[in-house]
């Protein structure tokens, strides 16, 4: 007889990042039994918590905003046009709106190559360079 293992309470991401310009305080990194990555729990000045992906060099009492005139630092969360190029970077949306969609599992980033005429171009893990709407 198998045994059922232990139950894993599924934890809500932000993967759409949308509170812009307020700024957040990184709580705890946790464990997550569903992805490869650690989390990290945040808690914004207006009293809201929430997870996000935690990008390697994050770590508690760190402060993250996001928004499209904020530091690129790690944890911050901004458009493609607003991100310096050759910047590393990580969660990334295929289209404006749609919540990250690249780079989400653990130790992966894309880099940041070119931008042209509302085009980013992305080097992928894989070696794949794609072109996203730096919107």
């Amino acid at each position: 007889c198998r045994g059922g293992g232990h139950k894993r309470r599924y934890r809500l991401i932000d993967f759409k990042r949308r509170k812009d310009d307020i700024a957040a305080s990184v709580v705890s990194i946790e464990y997550d039994p569903n992805r490869s990555c650690r989390i990290a729990l945040l808690n914004y000045e207006d009293g809201t918590k929430s997870y996000i992906l935690a990008p390697e060099g994050l770590k508690a009492g760190d402060a993250v905003i996001s928004g499209e005139n904020v530091e690129a630092r790690v944890g911050n969360s901004m458009p493609l046009a607003s991100i310096p190029l050759g910047l590393d970077i990580h969660n990334i949306e295929m289209q404006p709106n749609h919540g990250g969609q690249l780079c989400r599992s653990a130790g992966t980033k894309a880099t940041l190559m070119a931008r042209e005429k509302g085009w980013a171009q992305l080097l992928l893990p894989s070696g794949e360079i794609r072109r996203i709407s730096d919107k």
